[in-house]
């Protein structure tokens, strides 16, 4: 395949097969459910035609979207915006994408099913391959954390080992370049924790090599400081079933794969390799988050428990706890689990223990779809099962905030992406002792089969909620989400709060923090960092303001709570600011990001460049690195690794949106600086309205970039817009 730039997928330079595009559909459900289906039966290629969407996501030659003249308006450059967003928008009233950019997704999807023996569909496996091979390193042929990564063992070992497992021969050229690149980078000995404890579950790697996860640690009472019940959820589902699997060293019989493997991945004969003494050998390019001595010691004692002191009867006791635990979170998420790490893990727990035709373990099977996405490139495994909460909840707000919601043509995508909102929230609590708080009135960031609810997700649908049912004309969908529905938003939020020990006045991600930050000593990742409790993040806590200051223009409910949390949250964010007037981003790249969201909280109390200190050096922060050439903003997500602005080669439409609307919101006095960064995003836009690839958006843990593709459409949409609010719907000087 040859882009519309003429580039030419490696997996085409080599040769590989590739699935027949045009007969691909992505099926959408009322709450959100999104699977990509192949048609077999010629039949169906016409009376099942592919949506609009499917169509731009594949770059069919199909897709024809509406052309529109160059504006000559700002508003003019929105409106043609969100028209192409609602061209791709789909029945259900959410806005698809791709959630991707990870590189260590796939292998636990593709360990699960061999390690199973559910077998691979012929158009899965050849896209996997494709994109596989698509993503690898253009120089050395390895692959990194994320597709922007400098080849690391990680990533490498585990993209060559989902290679081979799919079919491609030892010898293909693609195989040949990245054991290079392998052996190279000291081999697969230098996988850290996560990548070693998938090669011994496939046993090209000795158990006795990984560090421990005990699953007694969930034994423990609660009270304990060290309880996982209080990890950051991502953590606690994953090293739930890994620690069932790592205690019972589970693993798969050898095959020949499996000893071809052997000699592959490791620069000596594996036989001659003492695993033992590879447990904290992480090669060096891996290695972002070292060990303490804290957890050395701890590693070093739980070695000598597991091989020496736990008995047969403690063991199982423990892995029985686990099993029970499992259970409860794949009823709360219909077996979803929260990513698809912890999926993957937990299908082989289920596995072991109900038996591959069990009715528990035939749902992971049906649920295994919704994480898998095609793209042009091959089919890749998303972060989640989507995007679709929080993408819907922007999108609507944004057009209403510009004046969208009065134009007729919107009417139609405006109200069915209110309704999927409303079907979103959470109605039913999390079964009892799985250790989740109340979910009920809280929203996901993907669907509400998914299971979690997220404080800023909660925030902003909340938000868009709220602004559909108050434009004039839409007041009758009060009727399908009343006040009563928002009060039990209102009381998530409220519960999210910090206000105890732990960075009082703050939102976390998922749950309130609870248990210190002193914890990431014990983090045994190695390669991200963060992630043993929750943290408080001035993104959550800036959205949680928005949503709580927009519900309280309107409705009374908890009037004092609201107001005392918003002081609480601004005094927090203020506090969080560097002192060369930024803030750090942990979800988006990186300062532009959370820059943004600080100076939106900040101004619904009134802070602008004029009367806050706070908000000039904020705004002087962000116009100090306007690009010269072009008026735009260039920052990369490398910012988020060596927590200092790193440019990018060149201007991007969504760091430069995010720059532009914190300058708006804070009413910057100098226009010049904001027309130069609009006219650079009304020069981007297309003919249809769309606007092309933008670097990579968001990140996670500070170390691994994930794309947010509708960012390049409602962001932009939303500061062209702004600037309309602010100075008139006429051309740029």
């Amino acid at each position: 395949m040859t882009t519309s730039d003429g580039f030419v997928f490696p997996a085409d330079r080599y040769g590989l097969p590739k699935t027949d595009h045009t007969r691909w559909r992505l099926k959408v459900d009322e709450l959100g459910k999104q699977n990509w289906i192949y048609l077999r039966n010629d039949d169906h290629l016409t009376t099942d035609p592919p949506t609009e969407y499917t169509k731009y996501q594949l770059e069919l030659d199909s897709f024809n979207p509406p052309k529109f003249p160059k504006s000559k308006t700002p508003f003019q450059s929105a409106v043609n915006a969100f028209r192409f967003l609602t061209h791709i928008q789909e029945d259900q009233g959410t806005f698809p994408c791709q959630y991707s950019g990870p590189m260590f997704l796939l292998i636990g999807y593709v360990v699960a099913k061999y390690f199973t023996g559910v077998p691979f569909s012929e158009e899965e496996r050849i896209e996997i391959i494709r994109y596989i091979v698509n993503r690898a390193h253009p120089v050395d042929g390895g692959w990194g954390l994320h597709t922007y990564d400098k080849s690391t063992a990680f990533g490498t070992t585990i993209n060559y080992v989902i290679l081979r497992i799919l079919g491609l021969d030892r010898d293909h050229p693609a195989i040949v370049k990245a054991r290079k690149c392998l052996h190279l980078l000291g081999g697969a000995i230098g996988n850290p924790h996560w990548g070693k404890a998938y090669l011994a579950m496939l046993n090209i790697y000795d158990w006795e090599g990984v560090n421990p996860a005990p699953p007694e640690l969930w034994m423990l009472p609660y009270a304990a400081p060290i309880h996982p019940g209080r990890w950051w959820v991502h953590t606690r589902a994953i090293y739930l079933p890994l620690g069932y699997l790592s205690a019972n060293r589970v693993k798969m019989e050898l095959n020949p794969l499996l000893r071809e493997l052997r000699e592959e991945i490791y620069t000596k004969p594996y036989d001659s390799i003492d695993f033992s003494k590879h447990r904290n050998t992480v090669c060096g390019v891996d290695l972002y988050y070292p060990h303490t001595k804290i957890l050395d010691a701890a590693n070093y004692c739980l070695v000598k428990y597991e091989k020496y002191l736990r008995p047969n009867w403690l063991l199982r006791r423990a892995s029985n706890r686990v099993v029970d635990l499992v259970m409860k979170d794949l009823e709360n998420t219909d077996y979803l689990a929260i990513a698809p790490i912890s999926n993957a893990l937990n299908a082989i727990v289920v596995f072991l223990e109900k038996g591959k035709d069990s009715p528990e373990f035939q749902r992971f099977i049906y649920r295994w779809p919704d994480f898998l996405y095609l793209m042009p490139e091959g089919l890749a495994m998303n972060g989640t099962n989507g995007v679709q909460v929080w993408d819907v909840g922007f999108a609507l707000q944004y057009a209403v905030l510009i004046g969208l919601g009065a134009m007729p043509e919107f009417r139609d995508a405006i109200i069915k992406g209110y309704r999927f909102l409303t079907r979103s929230q959470f109605v039913e609590e999390a079964v009892e002792g799985s250790f989740r708080d109340k979910r009920v009135g809280g929203f996901p960031f993907s669907t509400q089969t998914q299971g979690f609810i997220v404080s800023d997700c909660t925030s902003e649908a909340l938000k868009a909620i709220i602004m559909v049912q108050n434009l004039p004309g839409f007041e009758f969908l009060k009727e399908e989400f009343p006040e009563e529905r928002m009060h039990k938003s209102i009381d998530i939020i409220l519960g999210l709060q910090n206000r105890g020990s732990f960075h009082f006045g703050s939102f976390a991600s998922y749950e309130k923090i609870k248990a210190t930050t002193l914890m990431e000593a014990l983090n045994p990742a190695e390669v991200f960092g963060n992630i043993m409790v929750e943290f408080p993040y001035v993104e959550c806590t800036d959205s949680s303001v928005l949503g709580l200051f927009y519900f309280r223009k309107f409705y009374k409910y908890k009037s004092r709570e609201i107001d005392q949390a918003i002081s609480d949250a601004i005094k927090y964010i203020i506090s969080c600011q560097n002192p060369d007037g930024s803030w750090y981003g942990s979800w988006g790249v990186c300062y532009t990001y959370a820059g943004m969201f600080a100076v939106e909280a900040l101004a619904t109390q009134g802070y602008t460049y004029a009367n806050s200190e706070v908000v000039r050096k904020a705004c002087d922060y962000l116009v100090a690195r306007q690009e010269a050439t072009d008026g735009g903003w260039a920052e990369n997500l490398r910012s988020n690794e060596v927590f200092s602005y790193v440019r990018h080669t060149s201007s991007q439409p969504v760091q430069t949106s995010w720059a532009l609307i914190a300058l708006l919101l804070a009413k910057y006095p100098d226009t010049t600086v904001i027309k130069r960064g609009v006219k650079f995003l009304m020069d981007k836009q297309q003919p249809d309205g769309s606007f092309g690839y933008n670097h990579i958006e968001g990140v996670f843990n500070h170390s691994c970039g994930i794309e947010y593709p509708n960012y390049k459409f409602y962001f932009t949409m939303k500061a062209m817009g702004m600037y309309t609010l602010a100075y008139g719907d006429g051309p740029l000087d």
